[in-house]
């Protein structure tokens, strides 16, 4: 997936954002230069200010989302893990993101939202390119609701997503590297690789939908009729199920998948069904479970590994160390440590 660079005028914002503690700071980075927004409602404030294509840069804290996104923008929060975000705080969007039409090559990265994520557009207008990754969605995806057009070409990247995720209206979707806690429908030829999918949902199967392709990925259920898929057509390659027979759906393909693998003997630390930030996700034995590049399966394998931490791709502040007071001379020691991210 192809990320935004980041330029040293944005740098200098980013690390501006970190000067006031507890603090909502917004940095807007845009053809003309940065401007700065304050408060619970800087998201809101800086969106209806920017242009399409323009850049937010989103502090640690909490933050008001606006009624709808209405223009495409990248957007860059701190991060949602407590261990990677300590000098900063994560970034929390309270609510819900609706983007509609025109948002056409929507980036976000780094957000914890306490909402559900939606693409709402006219039936004569479609949403393309849209891309999420490094992200938790407490609640639902929902990829063209109430709507007859299709969205087009979107990727889930290295995230979290606690709600169900709803592809009815989505074509050329792909889900990548992510935690899938429920179930995925309306799934009509969506590419799934290296995902966690746990589907804590008893009811149902994993993914409802026809034609997917589904590898590399680990289905960690205690239920075995909801550790496939309820559809056609679905292909299955070198994913790990922890029951014997797991659902392929009709007419089907599988090969080189893993069947009824102990729950105790796949992860270093896990326990639960569901995901937890306590939890580590690695493989006990990583060499024992290969995919279809043999890499391992699950989130650490792949074409885009998960990164510990969930850290986004911009410049990550890393250490924040401010004085209370100056000294005798009127100076300020300040301290900042800052990494670069490759990806």
């Amino acid at each position: 997936m192809k990320m935004r660079k980041i330029s040293t005028t944005a740098l200098l914002g980013m690390l501006a954002l970190g000067f006031t503690a507890n603090a909502q700071k917004v940095a807007l980075h845009s053809s003309s230069g940065v401007q700065i927004f304050n408060g619970s409602y800087a998201l809101t404030n800086a969106h209806n200010a920017a242009s399409s294509g323009d850049t937010l840069y989103l502090s640690g804290g909490t933050f008001y989302a606006p009624s709808q996104i209405t223009k495409p923008l990248y957007i860059y929060g701190a991060g949602h893990y407590l261990d990677s975000t300590q000098a900063t705080g994560k970034t929390i969007i309270n609510g819900n993101l609706i983007l509609r039409e025109h948002t056409d090559g929507m980036h976000i990265e780094g957000i914890d939202l306490t909402g559900f994520f939606r693409l709402e557009f006219n039936s004569a207008d479609t949403v393309q390119n849209v891309a999420i990754a490094y992200s938790k969605i407490s609640g639902n995806i929902e990829l063209g609701y109430s709507s007859n057009s299709n969205s087009n070409n979107f990727v889930l990247l290295r995230s979290v997503v606690l709600g169900n995720i709803d592809f009815t209206r989505a074509t050329n979707a792909a889900v990548f590297n992510s935690f899938l806690q429920n179930r995925c429908t309306g799934s009509n030829g969506v590419n799934y690789e290296n995902n966690i999918l746990f589907f804590s949902n008893n009811a149902n199967t994993a993914i409802i939908g026809d034609n997917n392709i589904i590898k590399n990925c680990i289905f960690f259920s205690q239920y075995d009729y909801s550790s496939g898929v309820a559809g056609n057509g679905n292909q299955f390659y070198n994913n790990l199920f922890l029951f014997s027979t797991p659902n392929y759906g009709g007419s089907y393909t599988a090969s080189g998948n893993y069947l009824n693998v102990a729950a105790g003997s796949v992860f270093v630390n896990n326990v639960l069904y569901a995901f937890d930030y306590a939890n580590n996700y690695h493989l006990q034995n990583p060499t024992a479970y290969t995919g279809t590049d043999g890499k391992q399966v699950g989130i650490y394998g792949g074409t885009f590994p998960y990164k510990d931490g969930a850290v986004p791709s911009n410049p990550h502040i890393q250490l924040k160390n401010i004085a209370p007071s100056s000294d005798s001379n009127g100076k300020l020691q300040v301290e900042f440590k800052v990494s670069a991210q490759n990806e």
